[in-house]
C-alpha cells in the first residue's frame, strides 16, 4: 500500500469506515478475485470482522461475490465512482486534447498520472499508433514512483521531509537492473530532474521500455505528470532529435497555464514557505512559470 501524507489526523477517523476502506484497498494489489481468508491475512483483520464488512460492502454494491469459488471482487459501484472521478478531474479534462496531439505527433503511448503516496495513479493512457504489447499500464492502475518517468517528475518537487515520509526505510524495490534502489541516489536523480525540467525512465521499471516525462502545475503545486513511452530504440531516436523533449516542455507550460500556474497569492506563499526545503525544486517551478509567462 502507498504511504499517505497529509491525511486527516486519526482522531477524526471512524474506525469501522477505516477498516472497510482498508479492505477495499486490498483489491488494488490483486488482479483477480480474493478469498475472505486472503483479505483477512492481508489486512490483519479478524476473519469474522472481514466477513461482516464484506457482507455490508456487498449489500451496497462495493463488492461482488463469486459464490461458486467463495471469492470476492470489486463491485460495479467502484467503477461508477472511478468514472465520476475521471469525468470531474480538471487536469484530465483540460489536457486530453493536448495528450491526443502528442500521441498523434510521435506515435508513442502517452500517459497522464498523479502522485499518491509513493505510487503513481494513471488517469489516462493513449496507446501509441504502433503500441508495444508488454507495457503494463492501464487507467486506474498504480506503479511505483521511484522507477517511472512520471513518478520521478512528480517526486522531484517534494521537500526532503516529504520524500523521507514516503520512503521511511530508505531502500527502494528493484524491478530491473536499472532501478534506483537507494534513497540518496534517488535524491541525486531528482535534483537532475528539477534542473532540466523533465525525467527519463531508462528501463527502470520495465525492460525494453523507455519514457520521457514532464510535470504540470496548478495554482499551488505540482498537479500531474505527462509522459511519452515506447521501445528503447524508437525513444532514443525521439530523444536524440530533441523535438520530443521541447514539445513536452511546451505542453507542460501550456497545461500549467490552463490550471492556473503563475497566478494567485497561494502559489507565491507556497514558494516562499517551501523554498528552503525544496532547494532547486522551487527554482525549477519558477522556471516553468517563466515559460508560461512567455507563452512557452
Amino acid at each position: 500500500m502507498p504511504a499517505h501524507a497529509d491525511h486527516p489526523t486519526p482522531k477524526y477517523q471512524v474506525r469501522s469506515v477505516q477498516r472497510a476502506l482498508t479492505l477495499l484497498r486490498t483489491f488494488l494489489a490483486h488482479d483477480g478475485e480474493v478469498s475472505a481468508a486472503e483479505l483477512s491475512k492481508a489486512t490483519g483483520l479478524d476473519p469474522s470482522t472481514v466477513f461482516r464488512l464484506l457482507a455490508t460492502l456487498e449489500a451496497q454494491g462495493f463488492v461482488e461475490t463469486n459464490h461458486g469459488a467463495a471469492k470476492y471482487r470489486p463491485g460495479v459501484v467502484l467503477l461508477e465512482l472511478g468514472s465520476r472521478f475521471l469525468k470531474n478531474n480538471d487536469i484530465r479534462s483540460r489536457s486530453i486534447e493536448s495528450l491526443e496531439r502528442l500521441r498523434d505527433e510521435f506515435g508513442e503511448t502517452v500517459h497522464l498520472t498523479i502522485l499518491d503516496g509513493n505510487e503513481v495513479v494513471y488517469l489516462e493512457k493513449l496507446a501509441g499508433l504502433h503500441p508495444i504489447g508488454f507495457m503494463s499500464s492501464r487507467v486506474g492502475d498504480r506503479n511505483p514512483a521511484h522507477c517511472t518517468g512520471v513518478g520521478k517528475a512528480l517526486l522531484a518537487y517534494l521537500t526532503d521531509e516529504e520524500l523521507a515520509q514516503r520512503y521511511p526505510e530508505g531502500r527502494l524495490k528493484r524491478y530491473t537492473n536499472q532501478t534506483i534502489t537507494d534513497l540518496d541516489e534517488l535524491r541525486a536523480e531528482l535534483a537532475r530532474v528539477r534542473s532540466r525540467g523533465y525525467a527519463i525512465d531508462l528501463e527502470e521499471h520495465e525492460v525494453g521500455v523507455k519514457c520521457v516525462a514532464v510535470p504540470t502545475f496548478d495554482h499551488k503545486k505540482t498537479a500531474a505528470a505527462v509522459s511519452v513511452s515506447g521501445p528503447v530504440d524508437r525513444m532514443d531516436e525521439h530523444i536524440a532529435s530533441e523535438n520530443l523533449i521541447s514539445t513536452l516542455m511546451e505542453l507542460s507550460a501550456r497545461i500549467s497555464e490552463q490550471m492556473g500556474w503563475g497566478r494567485g497569492v497561494d502559489q507565491l506563499q507556497e514558494q516562499k514557505s517551501s523554498a528552503k526545503g525544496r532547494g532547486t525544486g522551487a527554482t525549477a517551478e519558477k522556471g516553468v512559470a517563466k515559460r508560461v509567462g512567455r507563452g512557452a
